[in-house]
Formats: structure tokens, sequence, C-alpha cells
């Protein structure tokens, strides 16, 4: 079996991967990069409703050991802030998933808001963004104005 690494192609695989981990379904827009093989997926990065200046952003794994490596992570910020030339990402984080909060105020992410009751179990979803020019997992030079 090869090593992982960033997955580029194949993405309505990626994007079937993810819907299947996460139980739900992306917008017709979705574009996805992945961490692992085609034959071994450990992690995608959802990227959906692109407005020109922002995009939605998810982030499944099958949490085994070793998804959440840093080249992965690079590549999950570049693609949205570089590639696709946005100047912020926004995440929607069920309040009473506590791990998934930390983690992405881990990445940089801040909170904005709440939606009362707009988790699927009744809960507040809790609004996160990112600016571009606070990536701290993308080369600032790659990062100026485009």
């Amino acid at each position: 079996m090869s090593a992982p690494g960033i997955i580029l192609d194949e993405p309505d695989r990626l994007i079937a991967w993810a819907a299947k981990q996460f139980g739900l379904n992306f917008f017709s827009d979705a574009r996805a990069i992945g961490w692992g093989t085609l034959d071994d997926i450990r992690a995608v990065a959802i990227y959906e409703r692109w407005t020109g200046t922002d995009c939605s952003v998810h982030l499944v794994s099958d949490q085994r050991p070793g998804w959440l490596s840093r080249r992965f992570i690079a590549a999950g910020f570049t693609y949205p802030f570089v590639v696709g030339g946005l100047h912020r990402m926004t995440g929607l984080v069920p309040a009473s998933n506590k791990r998934a909060l930390r983690l992405n105020q881990h990445f940089g992410f801040r909170i904005e808001g709440a939606l009362r009751r707009g988790a699927n179990d009744g809960g507040d979803m809790i609004v996160m963004g990112m600016l571009r020019e606070e990536c701290p997992f993308i080369a600032k030079d790659m990062l100026h104005e485009q």
C-alpha cells in the first residue's frame, strides 16, 4: 500500500466519501481535497457555497491515527485562499461538538456568532470564520492581495 498523501483528483469520489461519513449531502458547487490514497481515504476537506470572497468549509475524517497531517492542513488552507483567491472561509459547528470547536479554534478560526437552534439536534450552530491574512498554515508571501 502506498503512503498517504494529498488527493486532488477524483473530487466526486472524495465528496461521496465525505457525504457518507458526514451523513449529509453537499451543494452542487462543492469541491474537495483529500488525504490518504484513492483506495484508503482518511480525510476530506469540502468547500461549498463559493461566493467569490468566501466559501463554507467542512472537514471530515475517519478518525484513524495519522489523518490530521500538517501537509493536509496546509493544502486545506492553500486551496481556498491561494488557489481559489478567497478572502475568508466560514465554518458551521454544532455547539455540542466541543472537540470540533477546539480544533477549529486551534486552526485559527474565530467564533463570529451562532445560528440559534440551527443544528440537527435542535441545538445551536456556532459560526466560525477565518480571514486569509489570519491563516497560520500557509506562507505569508502566498497571501498577497490578488
